[in-house]
Formats: C-alpha cells, sequence, structure tokens
C-alpha cells in the first residue's frame, strides 16, 4: 500500500473518479513541482483513483492506495449489469460509448442514475465500430 499527500483543485463528491494533475495544474508553471494534484476524472479518461469521501477544493489530503481490483462509483444513468462504463464529465460512471473513449471497466450488477455501482477495474478501449474487431 502506497500513501501521499495530494491537492484537491476543486471541490469532487464522494464516489467519483479521480485523474492526477501535473505541473501547472492550477495555471503557474513555476508551481507543482513538489505537489500531486487531484482532478476530477474527465469524460472517457483512464481515471487514476476514487474518492472515498467528499474533497474540498484547496484541501491537503492523504491519499492511500492499496490496490484494489473494483471501486464503488456513483451512477450517471441507469447502467445494466455486466456492462462497460466510462468516466462521464463529473468523474461518475456511464454506459460506455466507444467514441467517448476509454472505458474503467465493468460493473457487477444493475443501477439507476445516482446510485452507487461496484466496478471491476479493466481499464482499456474496444476496437472503433466497424474495424472488423467489435
Amino acid at each position: 500500500m502506497a500513501r501521499f499527500k495530494a491537492k484537491v483543485t476543486q471541490d469532487i463528491p464522494a464516489y467519483r473518479m479521480i485523474g492526477l494533475g501535473g505541473v501547472n495544474t492550477e495555471g503557474d508553471p513555476e508551481a507543482g513541482w513538489e505537489t500531486v494534484y487531484l482532478i476530477p476524472a474527465g469524460l472517457g479518461t483512464t481515471p487514476d483513483l476514487v474518492s472515498t469521501g467528499s474533497l474540498t477544493e484547496g484541501d491537503i489530503v492523504n491519499v492511500r492506495i492499496t490496490g484494489a481490483t473494483s471501486w464503488t462509483v456513483e451512477a450517471s444513468e441507469r447502467i445494466p449489469a455486466g456492462s462497460l462504463v466510462q468516466s462521464d464529465a463529473d468523474g461518475r460512471a456511464k454506459n460506455y460509448i466507444w467514441s467517448d473513449g476509454n472505458h474503467v471497466g465493468f460493473t457487477t450488477h444493475s443501477v439507476e442514475a445516482g446510485e452507487r455501482v461496484q466496478v471491476i477495474r479493466k481499464p482499456g478501449r474496444t476496437t472503433e465500430p466497424g474495424s472488423g474487431g467489435d
């Protein structure tokens, strides 16, 4: 298990997927050389972490990497069991659409929008529709 401190760049609700920011995350290329930044995962990005509690902009938080094979994430829409999902623009889980980017993994049960879903982590991207690999 790994632990480190990170700065929250904007409010992030609990059970949302999170990415890591780097140098110049806050618009200052000289800042951030010694700081890890937490940013909300964007649409179709491959997230690095998931929030287990609400995070407040500007806070320095302790991050713990456990190596979990699944995440509990808030769903942004109705999702059937066994579906590939990806991050939406707010870091919530949504049904996978190839043109929206990478998938994060697949669900173990069905959920309605606003409910929490267990996602087995298996990030990647399927082949382009119509390319013969779908």
